[in-house]
């Protein structure tokens, strides 16, 4: 995964067609000890089995899902409305037994952490990346926003958070038949938090645009069937998912600037002016954002003029 330290490997038999994915996660650097724990919880939800493990060096044998990421099936149905809806429903019915979950291996999204994933964006975008710390306005325009962000973000229904459920992370099985299941990788930072989280990552994704209308046709969708959610008021769910989108974005503009910065990979710069002009897209719809709209609409043209962004969405163009 380009976020993390662990490295994956399609392992093949000689003598059939089966396969199986080999991952190397450096024990210094990386949870494997939550890994194989939530890989048991979550073993019958959509999730690789682990067949083996050497925790010392970092070696780890799983069921391999296939190689159909929803973002590639997205690209495939581009322009069929009918059937993008579809793959959404699909992934957002998968998120339902997973939100079941309660087990006490899985901590809690407390609010110390909200926190400090709001403030990335700040310490190493506005700050590090582009060079152009908060102004004291911008800094309580931060302030108030996260308050009002967190509220509503811990204020929902708690459940099971897988925390990163967007369309890289997703896969389409067909060993069911001819009935596509949806497989779930990346699992090992799951948490209990708001409910609408994991929804806000598939719906407004970091690497996908979705239409608004099947955006709001799919969460109206969710809410009825979650039986957490089925008596929320339609605009209550819509604020809760949308506090937990524009969080969610501006924590990934955050990470993807510390990527560069301090891990030294810069695959994912070229999103950071589209995440931040979408984040500021939903902020204006609501009037206790609307500052926090303005700073974002700032950010992302300070970002799309920014040499090292323009050279990465460049090279990502061209390839």
């Amino acid at each position: 995964m380009e976020a993390s330290h662990r490295h994956f490997y399609r392992v093949r038999s000689n003598g059939s067609s089966r396969s199986w994915v080999a991952m190397w996660s450096p024990p210094t650097l990386e949870n494997n000890q939550q890994f194989a724990v939530l890989a048991q919880v979550f073993r019958a939800i959509g999730t690789p089995q682990l067949l083996a493990s050497d925790f010392e060096r970092g070696f780890f044998l799983m069921e391999d899902l296939g190689n159909l990421h929803l973002s590639d099936a997205y690209e495939s149905a581009a322009g069929d409305t009918l059937a993008l809806q579809r793959l959404v429903e699909s992934a957002l019915d998968a998120l339902l037994p997973l939100q079941k979950i309660g087990d006490s291996a899985i901590p809690p999204y407390d609010e110390a952490r909200l926190i400090m994933e709001f403030d990335l964006c700040a310490e190493w975008f506005a700050e590090q990346l582009i060079q152009t710390p908060p102004r004291p306005t911008d800094a309580n325009t931060l302030a108030a926003a996260r308050r009002t962000l967190l509220h509503a973000m811990l204020e929902q229904p708690k459940a099971c958070v897988h925390r990163d459920y967007h369309c890289r992370n997703l896969l389409l099985r067909s060993d069911a038949g001819e009935q596509r299941t949806i497989g779930i990788v990346d699992f090992q930072d799951a948490l209990i938090g708001p409910a609408l989280y994991d929804p806000a990552s598939l719906l407004r994704d970091c690497y996908y645009t979705h239409d608004e209308t099947l955006i709001r046709t799919a969460l109206e969708r969710f809410a009825r069937h979650h039986p957490l959610l089925a008596n929320v008021p339609p605009q209550k769910i819509m604020w809760w998912h949308d506090a937990c989108a524009i969080q969610r974005q501006i924590k990934a503009v955050g990470i993807f600037a510390r990527l560069h910065l301090r891990d030294g990979k810069s695959s994912h710069l070229h999103y950071v002016p589209s995440v931040l002009s979408r984040a500021a897209a939903v902020a204006h719809r609501y009037p206790d954002l609307t500052t926090l709209a303005q700073l974002l609409d700032r950010w992302a043209i300070a970002a799309s003029q920014h040499t090292l962004i323009q050279r990465e969405s460049n090279t990502e163009t061209s390839l």
